[in-house]
């Protein structure tokens, strides 16, 4: 039998493998403030269901806690929290912006709570959940961020730069402590959120700035979140897997493989079938999804992030058919 290190290699390079790896997450929005909560629930989880690979998602307000910004979980299924106002309201406060430490805070928070998951991980690989720097920038300054880009974009870039140089060397910090990789998630990579132009200018470079430092990971994950997604312009990042919602926004799985020369990740509808659905309905969608890519370079995932409520019964339906398991 292969490790999982092996059958995720083996899937990276489009050689068949004797089942589809699998992997499922969600948020911890009730321990994600505290490093040893985080790791906690993120390896129960693992144990309970043996993953192929342990995505850790952190807070979402940990990429600018230290500037202020606050969450509060209000009981969203998602995880999602209430955030406060963003902390940045002023382009001088912009422009005094200085790279974040990443020895202390909520990053250094993070780190701790990767090398805990690594240590009681085993042979599952672990990737650490980071977001492109214009998410960043969103929640420093929330909408801000997107008018002083567009009139100000000399003075922006001062700040941004400083952004780019916190997530390189948090990135740099992630690979270091042994983690496979990153999960890098842009949601801006669509046309609801900006034109090709703004993100050829703007979103690709840092994107592929930040993603310099992973290189040495040997499982990074591109997540292109949203709708209207501008798929083409970033199928060619440096990473070793794709993961979109195919369910909702498209492409489909096999448009999409057909885009990339890497790994696909997706065909699991965390809020229709997951959710909602039979058994029988969440194994029809994992075999799709093997159909589609005829079972080669494809990792049965979700879209997204899964509601927290989702059944046991239909996670461990996703795995069985993954895996070629009878229920």
């Amino acid at each position: 039998m292969l490790s999982k290190h092996d059958l995720l290699l083996a899937t990276i390079a489009r050689k068949p493998t004797p089942h589809t790896p699998i992997a499922l997450w969600r948020h911890w929005p009730a321990e994600d403030q505290v490093a040893e909560d985080l790791a906690q629930a993120t390896l129960d989880f693992q144990r309970r269901y043996d993953f192929d690979f342990i995505k850790l998602t952190p807070s979402q307000v940990f990429v600018a806690e230290d500037a202020g910004l606050t969450g509060v979980y209000d009981g969203n299924p998602e995880g999602d929290l209430v955030k406060g106002a963003a902390p940045i309201t002023s382009l001088e406060q912009w422009e005094a912006l200085r790279p974040q430490t990443i020895q202390q805070g909520a990053l250094a928070r993070q780190l701790r709570c990767l090398d805990l998951v690594i240590a009681g991980a085993g042979e599952t690989p672990v990737i650490q959940t980071i977001f492109n720097p214009l998410t960043v920038a969103t929640c420093l300054a929330g909408a801000r961020a997107i008018i002083w880009r567009r009139r100000h974009p000399e003075i922006f870039q001062r700040g941004f730069a400083t952004i780019i140089e916190t997530w390189r060397s948090f990135v740099e910090a992630v690979i270091a402590s042994g983690a496979a990789g990153v999960f890098f998630s842009t949601a801006d990579a669509t046309y609801q959120r900006m034109s090709e132009e703004e993100y050829m200018h703007w979103g690709r470079p840092s994107d592929l700035e930040v993603l310099s430092a992973a290189q040495a990971g040997w499982f990074n994950v591109l997540h292109i979140h949203g709708e209207e997604l501008m798929f083409k312009l970033v199928a060619d990042y440096p990473v070793q897997v794709v993961n979109w919602d195919d369910q909702r926004s498209g492409p489909s799985l096999r448009e999409g493989q057909a885009l990339v020369s890497k790994a696909v990740a997706g065909g699991i509808a965390q809020w229709g079938a997951l959710l909602q659905g039979s058994t029988d309905e969440v194994r029809a969608q994992v075999a799709a999804g093997i159909a589609q890519t005829g079972g080669v370079g494809y990792i049965a995932a979700p879209g997204c992030v899964m509601p927290i409520p989702t059944p046991e019964r239909n996670i461990r339906a996703a795995i069985s058919a993954a895996r070629g398991n009878p229920l």
